[in-house]
This record gives structure tokens, C-alpha cells and sequence, in this order.
């Protein structure tokens, strides 16, 4: 989707088959500081084993191998709306060694280098006591609630930060 950007910002989330060093990615999702955000299913590449299926991460995020084969992208295409929606942005992740990890098996298995590079949110997070941080935490929940769903956490990463800049004291975006 082509947008006129009033920042540079973007925030990334994944949700993925399970925890583990063979796991893939099932969803991808991102947000913008405005609260704009989107987010498609990525159906499972033949290199990628369903013995990395973890039942307990499908209840927890509720998408199924079903929906993936019926609704998902595949990866090569996954990868064309990803660097489309995010080139020229710096992307932040609240997980980004998870998502990092993610994102770089999303591109090998479509033979792609990705151009796009995590970063850790609480970079951006102004220096705020456990208060302010339980305030910060509980408006950001109900404007943007998490749902273990990758735009819904996108969007609450972008909540986060677009509450967090009233409290001062953080890095500034350029």
C-alpha cells in the first residue's frame, strides 16, 4: 500500500509455529505510528516440517493449519509485501530476536536477502517509573489491546510508543 509517511517508524510482530530453533513464520503483521496496520497469513513452505507444529502456540494465537493453506501467501510473495510496505522505514520489534529470526527464514526460503533490519523497541521507550510504565502499559492496552495476532500487536507496539512520547525523555523519531 503506498502511503505518505509523517514518520519513519514501523513496528513488526510474528506469530509463529512454536518456539524452537525450527520453527517458522504463520503471520506477519505491522503497524504505523498513525495506527495504521496490516497483516496477512503465510502459508507453510514445503521446506518447513509440520513436526515443528506446537498445538499449545495454535491455541494461543488461533490460527490453524487450515487457515494457512487456505488463506496464506506464499513466501516469495510474503517477502514482495513486506519490502514494499517497509523499505525506507526503521522497524521495531518488541521480540526482535524472535521476529529477526522469523523474518530471516521467511526470506531464505524464498532464496531472498531482506533488506529490512529489527530493532529493539524499548529503544524508543522514554525512562519512566514502574507507575508511569503501568499506566503507559494500561491505556496502551485499551487502545490497541494484544491479541497474539501480528497487526493487533503491531498496532499495540505503535500505541505504545505514540502514548510513551507524552512522557518525555525518549529518543525523538527523525
Amino acid at each position: 500500500m503506498d502511503r505518505p509517511a509523517p514518520s519513519r517508524l514501523a513496528f513488526i510482530d510474528f506469530e509463529a509455529s512454536g518456539l524452537g530453533a525450527k520453527t517458522w513464520p504463520i503471520e506477519v503483521g505491522w503497524a504505523f505510528e498513525d495506527g495504521v496496520g496490516e497483516s496477512f497469513l503465510i502459508s507453510p513452505a514445503p521446506e518447513w516440517s509440520m513436526d515443528e507444529w506446537d498445538p499449545r502456540a495454535e491455541r494461543l494465537h488461533g490460527i490453524s493449519p487450515k487457515m494457512l493453506s487456505d488463506l496464506g501467501v506464499n513466501a516469495s510473495l510474503a517477502c514482495d509485501r513486506l519490502t514494499k510496505a517497509l523499505n525506507g522505514f526503521e522497524v521495531y520489534s518488541d521480540a526482535p530476536d524472535w521476529d529477526g529470526f522469523w523474518l530471516m527464514r521467511l526470506f531464505d526460503v524464498a532464496g531472498r536477502k531482506s533488506a529490512i533490519r529489527l530493532r529493539d523497541f524499548t529503544l524508543l521507550m522514554p525512562s519512566m517509573s514502574v507507575g508511569q510504565k503501568s499506566l503507559l502499559l494500561a491505556r496502551a492496552d485499551r487502545e490497541a489491546p494484544r491479541r497474539h495476532r501480528a497487526a493487533e500487536d503491531a498496532l499495540h507496539l505503535a500505541a505504545l510508543h505514540r502514548l510513551a512520547s507524552g512522557f518525555g525523555g525518549g529518543p525523538s523519531a527523525q
